[in-house]
């Protein structure tokens, strides 16, 4: 819900909504970040009724045939907050595991990519891999 321009507090549609109705495609940072409710509503959207229901409306939208919905997440328990999605979940997405970028090829890209200067660079690559040592211990 949102003001309008007099002051009305009506329903609007968030991003989801638009990018289902248009056809976007989506990227959810950190998915097993979002509160269950969150996660029951996208299940219905990933299962085979591919719906989303909009209780504020009580409208049920069909996806756009060229709507696409990524997610990324973060290992739960490796980082504060995050919890485990249930494989049934999960075998909605086709799962693709990113290693950590080598230091080496980390200090090339903080050179090359963000223009620090080679000491930064290193300096930079130092902290990250100290403060890595310290949150697995």
């Amino acid at each position: 819900y949102a003001a309008d321009s007099k002051g009305k507090i009506s329903f609007q549609e968030g991003i989801l909504v638009q990018a289902l109705r248009k056809g976007h495609w989506v990227i959810l940072d950190e998915l097993n970040l979002a509160p269950s409710e969150v996660l029951e509503a996208l299940n219905r959207l990933l299962d085979d009724n591919r719906e989303l229901y909009l209780p504020e409306i009580n409208e049920t939208v069909k996806p756009h045939t060229n709507f696409r919905l990524f997610a990324t997440q973060n290992p739960a328990g490796a980082y504060g907050g995050r919890k485990p999605l249930s494989r049934a979940f999960r075998n909605r997405f086709v799962e693709i595991h990113v290693a950590d970028i080598p230091e080496d090829e980390m200090i090339i890209i903080l050179e090359r990519r963000c223009g620090c200067p080679p000491s930064h660079a290193k300096l930079l690559v130092k902290v990250m891999k100290s403060l890595r040592q310290r949150r697995s211990r």
